[in-house]
């Protein structure tokens, strides 16, 4: 059964990724959400970690697993992961970066 879940964590991004993709600036530290498609609805901490580096992040702290429960995509409040769902459904995952807002200026 093929499932999409999500792992929220913090990371710093290296810039050294393989995936192309609208990355934050090399050395920042976010918060991350991860969509992974798996085959199983279980926490797979390894595959999630492999994963968020090959989008650029290492000194994965804090990383926890959900699960996505599909009919919340259609309410006001979740409609806007719908694509990230779709997204990590075709092509494996997809990651979402919250720009990081340190105390001394704007977001990152």
């Amino acid at each position: 059964m093929t499932v999409i879940v999500i792992y929220g964590f913090t990371g710093k991004y290296s810039g050294n990724g393989e995936y192309k993709w609208n990355h934050p600036e090399a050395g920042a530290t976010h918060k991350c959400m991860l969509f992974l498609r798996q085959d199983s609805d279980s926490n797979e901490h390894l595959a999630a970690v492999a994963e968020c580096a090959k989008y650029g992040f290492t000194e994965i702290e804090n990383m926890r697993y959900g699960t996505l429960r599909v009919e919340v995509l259609n309410t006001d409040l979740y409609r806007g992961f719908a694509g990230f769902y779709e997204g990590a459904l075709q092509e494996g995952s997809t990651l979402v970066f919250y720009p990081n807002v340190d105390a001394g200026g704007p977001a990152a």
